[in-house]
């Protein structure tokens, strides 16, 4: 009796919220990992893997622009406030507008993609290894992935409706499911000889039951949706003012990653270095997305309503406390990926079309992106504190900010001779400087807000452990390569031969660092491992 009301509290509260969204996150990096496998395993970073990316980093646009950060932003805190004053008849009601002028913007955007495609892509990625013939399949694959942006529009505000419900079991599985429509799609593409087109169908068939599959939570939360304009709707009115410079802000922070790859495809060799790109940057993301996405996700209502009913002084000790134990996880992430992002490359990606250049390519750039993982992972909660006060514009501008200096930088190394480590380290600064600019904004519009000590003591010891952990697993991966010969890169790798040892090796040395890491953590007192070890008594 007594467990069964423990897991209830614990179902109910946000410590069960959180474990549900991060289990979910973990779900999706999973089978994202799995589709990155089986993506490099097909094609590897040929030409037809740079026009699948380049396509997707265009359409992809569209989502997380309009849907993905901006709508669901805009649209949750007012979702919520109507729901608990008026009721759900008006919430749904001012739902049924929002969706409403969603498709119609969706719509309409996607058919002036649809059009500008051919001029759109030879703007953007008509680099010197960019031949026409990759080009017009880019362009191609563009037309076809503008199906996926409604279908995703349309799972994305039923997402912000569940969340905002504090229901988050059916939006968590939701990515995941979507991976493995990918995933379905490349293989049966393989097996009929249809090529980059099967993980291309793939796309929009995942697209299709990243929606159907929420559509269940929706009827329990008696879902009532008749489209409309909402004229007069004074809710909605209000969404589309707040959606203004979030567009903007959602735009720079995607802008950012294409400027990126863009830039990429201007050097030698530039369809490989794309893919590569993008293959890292999925990696950078896999920690990103478990800790701080989840995290971040779980809080956002949460401050939403803490800012609604001026509870300020347990606003500041939310934000506190969730980028504490964002820090705290994604600092040793990154020590992680830089002193081991050869081996987990090779073990998770080497084999197949996926070759020993390939593997160059993505660990070079994995070096760059994984220095901006801690300050990407800051910018999510602190972006949500934001808009959670409504001050939209500051994020927004200062991430106009961060596009421009990642282009100059980019650009600047790409005129001195640099290759893609440098772009993707000229993105990591980019990102690092917005970071710290949000953290003194914010402390300057709540004063006293990061006056905490425990708060630093957490993030120093954070610091000081991943430094230590980092150095013992790069001396460790430099005495194992007489026993593990697959930690060189000269080393001529077999995976079928080789990938059992590599990773045995890779799962003990990641279970050393882990217990060396919140060892190191329980000493010198860091909050969030207190409130582990608190929990776990």
């Amino acid at each position: 009796m007594q467990l069964g009301m423990l897991v209830r509290r614990v179902r109910g509260g946000a410590l069960g919220n959180s474990l549900i969204v991060m289990a979910g996150f973990v779900l999706s990096r999973v089978t994202g990992l799995l589709r990155d496998m089986v993506a490099t395993y097909l094609f590897g970073t040929s030409a037809e893997a740079a026009a699948y990316r380049t396509a997707f980093s265009v359409v992809d646009l569209l989502y997380l622009v309009i849907i993905g950060g901006a709508l669901g932003s805009s649209f949750i805190p007012v979702f919520i406030e109507t729901w608990e004053r008026d009721g759900k008849e008006r919430a749904w009601h001012v739902a049924s507008a929002v969706v409403t002028w969603a498709l119609l913007i969706l719509s309409m955007a996607s058919v002036v993609i649809f059009l500008a495609a051919p001029w759109l892509i030879t703007t953007l990625y008509g680099g010197q290894d960019f031949d026409q013939a990759t080009l017009e399949l880019s362009t191609q694959l563009t037309r076809l992935f503008l199906l996926s942006p409604l279908l995703l529009g349309l799972g994305g505000l039923a997402m912000a409706a569940l969340n905002a419900r504090d229901r988050f079991t059916l939006p968590a599985m939701a990515p995941s499911i979507y991976n493995l429509g990918i995933i379905g799609g490349a293989l049966v593409g393989q097996a009929f000889g249809l090529g980059i087109w099967g993980m291309a169908w793939g796309v929009v068939i995942g697209a299709l039951f990243y929606l159907l599959v929420q559509i269940p939570g929706l009827y329990a939360l008696e879902m009532r949706l008749r489209l409309h304009l909402g004229r007069g709707i004074e809710q909605v009115k209000r969404i589309a003012r707040q959606m203004g410079p979030r567009v903007l802000g959602q735009a720079a922070a995607h802008i950012s990653l294409v400027v990126t790859l863009v830039l990429a495809a201007r050097l030698s060799d530039g369809t490989a270095k794309v893919a590569g790109l993008g293959y890292a940057y999925q990696l950078m993301l896999l920690p990103y997305g478990i800790f701080s996405l989840s995290l971040s996700q779980v809080a956002f209502p949460r401050l939403a309503r803490l800012v609604a009913e001026e509870r300020y002084d347990d606003f500041s000790n939310d934000i506190r406390r969730t980028l504490g134990t964002i820090l705290w996880l994604t600092l040793p992430a990154t020590a992680i990926l830089l002193t081991l992002g050869f081996p987990i490359s090779r073990v998770l990606f080497q084999r197949g079309a996926f070759d020993t250049a390939s593997l160059q390519h993505t660990t070079n750039a994995l070096m760059g992106y994984a220095l901006a993982l801690p300050a990407f992972a800051t910018s999510e909660i602190l972006i949500r504190a934001f808009y959670a006060m409504q001050r939209t514009w500051t994020p927004v501008l200062i991430g106009m900010g961060q596009v421009a200096l990642n282009l100059s930088l980019g650009t600047f190394f790409l005129r001195a001779g640099n290759d893609i480590t440098s772009l993707a380290f000229a993105f990591s600064i980019a990102n690092n400087i917005e970071a710290l600019l949000l953290l003194l904004v914010l402390g300057n519009a709540i004063p006293g807000i990061w006056a905490q000590p425990a708060l630093w003591r957490s993030v120093g010891v954070a610091v000081i452990a991943s430094g230590i952990i980092g150095a013992g697993l790069l001396l460790l991966t430099i005495v194992s390569q007489g026993a593990i010969p697959a930690l060189t890169a000269t080393h001529p790798y077999v995976w079928t031969k080789d990938m059992i040892a590599l990773s045995a090796w890779l799962v003990g040395a990641l279970a050393l660092a882990g217990a060396a890491y919140l060892g190191l953590s329980i000493i010198g007192r860091a909050a969030p491992a207190e409130a582990l070890r608190s929990r776990v008594r």
